[in-house]
């Protein structure tokens, strides 16, 4: 019966690769051997009743402005039309917070997006509502992705999983400190400073984590693409 390295399961049949993670698996079937797979795993976590509550608080509020803003109030009553979509906009960055805080998990990248994405939609949304003229846009969201880069940075080296996220940690480098920047050169928009500090620490961070991580990077690309 094949066994898999990695997850260190004996699985039956013909299959080449682990039904969990996808490794290659070791050994040879025996010709008596019925095809057999692990038992699924367990269900995930449930969500907290306190959760549920403050869920359905925050989108029956949300409908609640809706209704106002489309059904009740007549064009022109406030000096913002169709406000409540900045509305939804705020409990969509509220549910990530409340999600990344109730039901965070071991994938501190994953955390660390979650609380990103949610934390740049709070502050844009106030900065719209607001009016203080773009200081999030300029200044709080890049500082807050250079926060996230150094703190993915450091959770690389402490999180004895880092060769099964290995991949999330890259890609979350990207996402945060390159893909912005990317995105304003290609809008024709001159950076911010923030944005080029910002810049520089994903590159630093990305080329740390391939030279200091790089053997563990390459573990989790064979694993992955069954090389």
């Amino acid at each position: 019966m094949k066994q898999c390295p990695h997850c260190h399961i004996r699985v039956g049949g013909s299959g080449r690769y682990c039904p969990l993670c996808h490794t290659p698996l070791d050994g040879v079937p025996t010709p008596d051997d019925a095809p057999w797979f692990p038992p699924s795993p367990p269900p995930g976590r449930r969500m907290p009743l306190a959760m549920k509550v403050l869920v359905f608080l925050l989108l029956a509020g949300a409908l609640v402005c809706t209704g106002i803003d489309y059904l009740i109030l007549e064009p022109g009553d406030l000096p913002r039309l169709h406000w409540s979509l900045a509305v939804w906009v705020c409990v969509a960055a509220a549910l990530l917070l409340l999600r990344a805080l109730f039901l965070g998990s071991h994938n501190a990248p994953k955390l660390l997006f979650q609380l990103l994405v949610g934390t740049a939609l709070v502050a844009g949304f106030l900065d719209w509502f607001l009016g203080f003229g773009g200081v999030s846009y300029r200044f709080i969201i890049p500082i807050l992705c250079s926060v996230t880069l150094v703190l993915n940075f450091l959770f690389a080296f402490v999180n004895r999983r880092f060769t099964e996220n290995g991949l999330v940690y890259l890609l979350l480098n990207i996402a945060v400190g390159i893909a912005p920047y990317i995105a304003l050169t290609a809008m024709r928009t001159r950076p911010p400073l923030p944005w080029i500090i910002c810049l520089l620490i994903s590159v630093i961070t990305f080329l740390g984590l391939v030279i200091f991580k790089g053997r563990d990077l390459r573990t989790e690309l064979a694993k992955r693409l069954h090389l």
